[in-house]
């Protein structure tokens, strides 16, 4: 080969590898998420959109695909929207594949595994994306205009998601050790003497700059427990953001109120529920145990569970969160009960009453 045809071939395959690199990106990318994760049992939850923080460009689409059988669902609001209630969409719901650009509301119906829904983007802006059904779950989907560099490739995504996945259900791992352990140091305090305690689920909020991630552990730890004719068993709820439920004698059925204690539940002056038990097909339910709700500068208070307060009584007591239930069990037998929020996750326990 002669200098100047290997010159001219050396100059080609430059200005070719330079057309490559000054290509504009590819138009309409297709990129991937997942949506909550959990371990093989369902027991421990990842209320997590995984990863929680995307770069993509304007013109793009991502799909998330819902691994758990804990609901979630995938949720763009406009700026200033109030927060609607799940069941309703916002209003409604959308079909996949579904196109937001901030000027109205883009949700899916409660989600679970295997389920997907892909959004694109025409848009460039930031875009904040929650669960309604978990309101400590969001991220940010970040568009920028097609001249823009993007940051990081689906691999990284793909990394990160794994990476969250992994510490948030190891997280919560310790988290149960913990509780499971509470009281051989003192820790459990029960107020009433002769009382049994449960704990009715654990978990964690951790963060990203993009949003908040949550994970639980949906399992009544301790749940299975051995008492006499009149004590007393006492289930508290350790979780952050999920609520729970303490549900006797209803078998495969569930309360037509579920988030409300049946009437036959009493307030105690501390303000825990109470119950009390005497056959197995009894119907008691404890209505949704949960933290107590933050209070917000220039809103009222938000009130405990308190006897002596109307406000608090016990046909509205959901409203001010109460996160202690008890029941006294008057004769023998086999006491079955479950969270109706997630006993298809197997959150379900059992009280042998002996004589």
């Amino acid at each position: 080969m002669k200098i100047s045809q290997l010159r001219f071939s050396v100059v080609s395959v430059g200005l070719f590898a330079l057309a490559i690199f000054a290509l504009p990106p590819a138009a309409n990318a297709q990129w991937r998420a997942k949506v909550g994760a959990q371990s093989k049992d369902m027991g421990k939850q990842a209320l997590a959109f995984l990863p929680n923080e995307i770069w993509i460009h304007a013109g793009d689409s991502i799909t998330w695909t819902f691994e758990s059988d804990e609901i979630h669902t995938l949720t763009f609001l406009t700026v200033g929207q109030p927060l609607p209630a799940f069941q309703a969409g916002c209003p409604g719901f959308a079909s996949s594949p579904a196109v937001f650009d901030g000027s109205a509301c883009v949700t899916t119906p409660p989600m679970v595994t295997g389920q997907t829904f892909t959004v694109s983007f025409p848009k460039a802006g930031s875009f904040k994306f929650e669960c309604l059904v978990h309101l400590v779950m969001s991220g940010t989907v970040h568009v920028l205009d097609l001249g823009q560099p993007l940051p990081h490739s689906q691999k990284f995504y793909d990394d990160q998601a794994a990476k969250q996945r992994t510490a948030l259900l190891t997280d919560i791992d310790a988290k149960t050790k913990m509780e499971m352990s509470a009281g051989d140091d003192g820790e459990t305090v029960n107020v009433f003497p002769r009382t049994a305690h449960v704990t009715a689920g654990v978990g964690e909020i951790n963060a990203t700059p993009a949003g908040y991630q949550t994970a639980s552990k949906v399992r009544f730890i301790n749940g299975t427990l051995t008492i006499h004719v009149g004590e007393t068993v006492e289930w508290s709820n350790h979780d952050p953001l999920e609520p729970h439920t303490i549900t006797f004698g209803f078998g495969n059925s569930d309360p037509a109120d579920e988030f409300d204690p049946t009437p036959n539940v009493t307030i105690d002056a501390d303000g825990a529920l109470h119950a009390i038990i005497s056959l197995p097909t009894d119907q008691v339910s404890s209505g949704f145990l949960a933290q107590p709700l933050e209070d917000e500068p220039g809103v009222p208070q938000n009130p405990v569970v308190n006897p002596n307060n109307p406000a608090t009584n016990i046909s509205n007591v959901a409203q001010s969160n109460p996160s202690r239930f008890r029941v006294t069990f008057m004769k023998p037998g086999v006491f079955n009960y479950k969270c109706v929020l997630h006993d298809n996750l197997g959150m379900v326990g059992k009280v042998i009453v002996q004589p």
